[in-house]
């Protein structure tokens, strides 16, 4: 705050002034793997099963519907407890401590992805589990009470992801690398906000690729 943007300007210009101008270079993006694939590694002395499962996600950074993913995804694996494979994994059935999936979306690359832990012996039926809850999910959809909880959550915990400093540039940050307008973060809260059931549900069945 001992510093005034005019000054501040004049010294970072100054810093990179020895610096070498760059050339764009071509963009990149890695495709996931289209075809399913297990693979089982055995170790000695381990007592626990150990599952990572992940699929292609038909979208690319700066996806207009992207908004919806993020409240898809929040319900099925990555709020923690209340999720859809937690509720199954752990309370209904006592498979693991703990279990999530999450959504990544990149300019080089897009994924969903997930993990849990569970004993050696109930490896198989957890995993039988995971391919359900998904299926389910894909098919069915969420309910209203998921989309209320998920809404009310997102919206109310807006403040605390923009606390600190680093906080509020690593969202400017990252408003700007999806080539988006700085502030539309808080755009997406209005259309989490206005997000029904019905377009929900429909996002989320065009999505059977997970």
């Amino acid at each position: 705050g001992d510093i005034s943007s005019a000054v501040a300007k004049e010294k970072v210009i100054k810093l990179l002034s020895g610096l070498e101008i760059g050339k764009s270079g071509s963009p990149r993006y890695y495709e996931p793997r289209k075809t399913p694939k297990e693979s089982i590694l055995k170790r000695p002395q381990t007592e626990q099963a150990y599952l990572y499962f992940g699929s292609p996600f038909e979208m690319q950074e700066g996806d207009p519907e992207f908004y919806k993913a993020r409240v898809a995804m929040f319900i099925l694996g990555s709020s923690g407890f209340g999720s859809r494979l937690l509720e199954e994994i752990r309370v209904k059935r006592g498979l693991a401590y703990s279990a999530y999936s999450r959504l990544n979306v990149a300019k080089t690359n897009t994924y969903f992805s997930g993990y849990l832990q569970t004993k050696l012996e109930s490896g198989d039926e957890a995993k039988k589990t995971v391919v359900e809850v998904i299926d389910t999910f894909v098919r069915d959809g969420v309910t209203q009470s998921e989309l209320d909880q998920a809404r009310k959550f997102l919206l109310g915990s807006e403040p605390l992801r923009v606390e600190t400093l680093s906080q509020r540039l690593g969202r400017t940050f990252s408003e700007y690398y999806q080539g988006k307008p700085l502030g539309y973060s808080l755009q997406e809260l209005e259309l989490i906000r206005n997000l029904t059931l019905e377009d929900l549900n429909d996002f989320i069945k065009r999505h059977s690729e997970i």
